[in-house]
């Protein structure tokens, strides 16, 4: 692990550049926060109510914002200052929910309205000493996008952009091929970066063999974003292993399957877990601590980290410059009274306070 100093991460903050704008596909969800101390306490309270015929469970603090993680990291990328474009499908009564949803500003003409609505039942609480969320979903239009479903004007946008992002292909049951047919696109006609987070594929454990092949494994794709459950359904699938789906509970692995994925498909893994961040080529791994705070909504973070990583990858940072700013993107969103994501002013802020970090990552990082 390298030792951290934010002066010059901080320096090329102050003064930024001006980058092309990032593409982000192709979801959006309303998301409907539910907040409650513990899971067990929660499913106790479920279990009394439905003994007694059912009932009102009261208490607990909740909130709507808007979501999907193409929406949640476009929006932290416009906070960030840049002038993020997203593509999505939903119907009319969701292109009006986004409109009042969305931060003022953020560019919403490549919104499709001949699809469903998407929506999130976030469940936020904590499990075995950790903050979880547990998500209930209706996909929605998220289940059904395709290559084809992009307009014209869609794909002149893509043509025209620095990075490609295609993120939440675990609702999608024509993933593989959408990634396929879209980074072959970008990269015959483009020289935009292409980036790829698959969400969690426990409930569509189908997409991953068929999303190794043609996408992962294609050459078109520069950079793969995981977390740590994540890393191992793919380091399962490539290897057959049951070990690997045990993986949430065996952090010392959580590298081991990182390189292994980088290793067989030759692609830059980007980790992202709790207590760190790395960056994963082959062999060569560059890590960083999470920074430590008080963690008050999970849900989102991932897309808060991605937004972090991609000003970083438009900036053209050093490695470990990227994997500092995403985790402090990602921070400042978790700890946040609102789920708001920071500016570029506030992330400055931040790193100039000199923010502790994991000490659960540090000796992670270590070992």
């Amino acid at each position: 692990m390298i030792e951290l100093d934010y002066s010059q991460l901080i320096s090329k903050l102050s003064k930024p550049p001006t980058v092309p704008y990032p593409v982000i596909l192709p979801d959006f969800f309303v998301d409907h926060f539910v907040l409650v101390p513990t899971l067990e306490e929660f499913i106790q309270d479920i279990k009394k109510l439905a003994h007694q015929g059912g009932g009102n469970l009261l208490g607990s603090k909740q909130f709507i914002r808007r979501g999907g993680n193409c929406v949640n990291t476009a929006s932290a990328l416009f906070a960030l200052g840049i002038d993020s474009k997203l593509i999505v499908t939903t119907d009319e009564y969701g292109k009006s929910l986004l409109e009042a949803l969305a931060p003022s500003g953020l560019d919403l003409r490549h919104i499709h309205t001949d699809g469903q609505l998407s929506s999130t039942v976030s469940l936020e609480t904590e499990f075995e000493g950790r903050k979880v969320n547990v998500m209930v979903s209706d996909s929605g239009s998220a289940s059904d996008f395709k290559f084809s479903d992009l307009s014209s004007a869609d794909i002149q946008l893509i043509k025209n952009s620095g990075l490609v992002a295609l993120v939440n292909l675990n609702h999608n049951k024509h993933g593989a091929n959408l990634a396929h047919d879209l980074f072959k696109m970008v990269k015959e006609s483009t020289r935009a970066i292409t980036f790829m987070d698959i969400g969690d594929p426990s409930g569509n454990v189908e997409l991953i063999e068929p999303l190794l092949k043609k996408a992962i494994k294609s050459e078109n794709l520069d950079i793969l974003g995981l977390n740590e459950n994540e890393v191992g359904w793919l380091s399962w699938a490539l290897t057959g292993q049951e070990h690997w789906l045990n993986i949430v509970k065996n952090p010392t692995d959580w590298i081991k399957g990182a390189k292994l994925i980088s290793q067989v498909t030759g692609i830059r893994v980007i980790l992202h877990t709790p207590h760190f961040a790395a960056s994963i080529v082959g062999d060569a791994v560059v890590s960083v601590p999470a920074f430590q705070v008080e963690t008050k909504i999970a849900c989102g973070s991932g897309d808060a980290f991605n937004a972090g990583l991609i000003y970083g990858l438009l900036l053209d940072l050093d490695h470990i410059e990227q994997l500092i700013l995403a985790n402090a993107v990602a921070a400042m969103y978790i700890s946040s009274q609102d789920s708001s994501h920071p500016s570029r002013n506030a992330v400055i802020r931040f790193l100039k306070s000199k923010p502790a970090v994991s000490s659960n990552g540090k000796k992670l990082l270590m070992e």
